[in-house]
């Protein structure tokens, strides 16, 4: 093989694996309570819980620790093909005694959001069970102190919520918290400034959809894997799910100026990678919208003025990709302005 071939043979594997890499993302899975019959909606069988986790490992997916998704977020590390990281909101005590004793025997890393009120409350887990957590190799990230819908919230509040929940699990647990998720997966802007300012690296949404090249820090969504028609083909849906990158969104995420949308759109990055026929537009309390795409530009417009009535919507695209048939999907946060 001369020189010229193994030039064009080694640009065109380099390019084959970039391709890879473009089109690789980590689904996120968020986890609530185990085999409580008192909360079917969010609540997931231990039964079920364990064969999703088997599934993970027969299917060769790889299970990565927060660290590690940070890095691939922040562009120091490759973005891995088939991979999940793990979460669990709230700090539950059936987390402890049902779920986490699968993680173990799988060695999956995983991370647990605690408020930090609730922490050795009824139902709860105590102080060392946490430690024994961060021992065995999971991670206790930050969900405020006590769980407030933060879009309710005044600025005194919200900087409250941050700086006194990661006073107490660093007092607590001896580390500085570095990780935090929204309670009830609510923010707007002055939420996520302030969790960048209180110094998390990672700021979990509850908005559908898995991390990609353009996943922000702030905005890192995750997939619900609760209630109790959380079938395996579900699972595996939302296994399936690739994020969307999307170039623009009008109206943008958080506040709105006003409770009437007089036209909603989209940009679509690298439009020739989905089917023009298969993008879709969902808003959150009035489901499928009317829309237009225009495959040159990638933009998705819904020009059909919508009247909102919920404080909290989300705005969410699904696009099926030409290279696999996958529906690729974004989502992301609207609020009403105060009254």
């Amino acid at each position: 093989m001369n020189t010229v071939t193994r030039t064009a043979v080694s640009l065109c594997i380099m390019l084959f694996a970039l391709s890879l890499s473009a089109h690789a993302y980590v689904t996120v899975l968020l986890y609530h309570k185990f085999d409580e019959a008192d909360s079917p909606s969010t609540s997931t069988a231990t039964a079920q819980f364990a064969r999703q986790m088997d599934y993970l490992e027969a299917q060769g997916y790889r299970v990565i620790g927060m660290d590690e998704l940070y890095r691939c977020i922040t562009g120091a590390s490759p973005m891995p093909e088939k991979a999940v990281a793990i979460t669990l909101d709230d700090g539950y005590l059936s987390e402890y005694t049902r779920a986490i004793p699968v993680l173990k025997e799988h060695g999956y890393p995983f991370c647990v959001f605690v408020f930090t009120r609730s922490v050795g409350a009824h139902g709860f887990m105590s102080w060392d069970q946490l430690r024994e957590v961060r021992a065995s190799g999971g991670d206790v990230g930050c969900h405020t102190h006590t769980h407030p819908r933060l879009t309710d919230s005044s600025p005194a509040e919200i900087e409250k919520e941050f700086r006194l929940s990661k006073e107490v699990l660093k007092e607590n647990l001896g580390e500085e918290a570095r990780w935090f998720a929204y309670p009830f997966g609510e923010y707007d802007d002055a939420i996520r400034a302030a969790g960048v300012k209180a110094g998390f690296r990672l700021l979990f949404t509850s908005d559908p959809g898995s991390v990609g090249r353009h996943t922000r820090p702030d905005l890192v969504p995750r997939q619900a894997i609760v209630g109790l028609n959380m079938d395996m083909d579900r699972f595996r849906e939302k296994l399936e799910r690739p994020p969307l990158p999307v170039s623009a969104r009008s109206p943008g995420i958080g506040r709105l100026s006003g409770n009437t949308l007089h036209e909603i759109s989209i940009t679509i990055a690298d439009p020739q990678d989905y089917h023009a026929g298969q993008i879709q537009m969902f808003l959150s309390e009035k489901g499928r919208l009317p829309t237009h795409f225009d495959p040159a530009s990638g933009i998705l417009t819904c020009r059909e003025p919508l009247t909102l009535t919920r404080k909290v919507n989300r705005i969410i695209t699904t696009a099926r990709r030409r290279a696999d048939g996958l529906y690729a999907m974004d989502s992301y946060m609207i609020v009403l302005p105060e009254e």
